[in-house]
């Protein structure tokens, strides 16, 4: 990857820097800055002492939704500390030994949520899902904020799952910066997507055909950058725009092989400024000039890795060697 756009404003925002992990990935980012997690690991923060009352009222939701349902068990799950709710939503899931099973993890001060369902088409039994809930508790650990574990695994919101043996996995995720608190820089990783058919377009030619399915219209938008982008050995398409109104959209794409952790099947990447309570274009104006947002879009990029080796990674693609 070629070095970040320079600017000083942005080379003075990144001169303390700390790194940010989730899923398999770092982001190098300014010291005041945070992630907010999206698809992640279910967790209860700091309620792990109000499990019973969590589990109780679960419990009476489910029963409440269907005056067929049948709770069939209720208490300590098949690993230390791991509580148990299986059942079956309605007398349909039960004649297809459709079990539902809703587990419990505490972790530390947390309770990390998981659910699944037995299902004969697929092989997936009582036994494999209380299998997969042991192996889940053993591999399983709280993570502070700001820690960077170096073992193989995954970093969510509020924990760690050690993985050595690279399983699928989903990661998305929003970093936001105090120094620019309208920018929101986004990632998301689907590793297990397909990239068959229209799953396998680049972002260019979505791009090209959301523009004709628009025709006249297609919003009046001016174009920063566009093209091809390599990122660590991952070779996307960026299109870098403003709109009329001066919100930055700025979006890149890898499409890569389902299964494979090296390079995932799904990469995206999206920069939006001008951005208030969630909505893009609500801030009063964008706190960055055209120049300043490309140089923190390649900066942030520079950063962006796997956070330690994952099998088939070029080395510059780490950031813990």
């Amino acid at each position: 990857m070629k070095d970040a756009t320079m600017n000083p404003r942005i080379e003075r925002l990144f001169e303390h820097t700390k790194l940010l992990c989730f899923g398999r990935y770092v982001l190098t980012v300014p010291v005041d800055s945070r992630l907010a997690f999206g698809r992640d690991f279910p967790t209860l923060p700091n309620q792990a002492k109000d499990i019973e009352k969590v589990m109780k009222a679960e419990r009476a939701k489910i029963l409440a939704a269907e005056k067929t349902a049948e709770i069939t068990y209720f208490g300590k799950g098949p690993a230390p500390n791991t509580w148990l709710i299986r059942s079956y939503m309605d007398d349909t899931a039960k004649k297809l030994e459709l079990e539902g099973f809703r587990f419990y993890y505490l972790v530390g001060p947390h309770i990390f949520m998981d659910s699944d369902a037995t299902a004969k088409s697929q092989k997936v039994t009582a036994s494999s899902l209380l299998a997969d809930a042991v192996e889940t508790a053993k591999n399983l650990r709280a993570r502070e904020p700001d820690e960077v574990p170096t073992d193989q695994g995954l970093c969510h919101e509020y924990g760690f799952t050690y993985d050595a043996s690279f399983s699928s996995a989903l990661s998305q995720v929003g970093l936001h910066m105090a120094a620019l608190p309208d920018v929101v820089f986004s990632v998301e990783s689907n590793q297990a997507a397909s990239t068959r058919g229209s799953n396998g377009y680049g972002l260019l030619k979505l791009i090209d055909d959301r523009k004709r399915e628009a025709g006249s219209s297609y919003p009046q938008l001016t174009t920063l950058r566009e093209g091809k982008k390599n990122v660590h050995g991952w070779a996307g398409e960026e299109s870098l725009v403003r709109y009329p109104d001066g919100t930055q959209e700025f979006e890149w794409m890898f499409i890569g092989e389902s299964g494979n952790v090296a390079r995932p099947a799904r990469l995206d990447v999206t920069m939006h400024t001008k951005v208030a309570s969630d909505r893009v274009g609500a801030a009063p104006a964008s706190s960055l000039s055209d120049e300043e947002a490309i140089a923190l879009w390649d900066k942030l990029f520079d950063g962006f890795k796997f956070r330690v080796a994952v099998p088939g990674a070029p080395a510059d693609a780490v950031a813990i060697k």
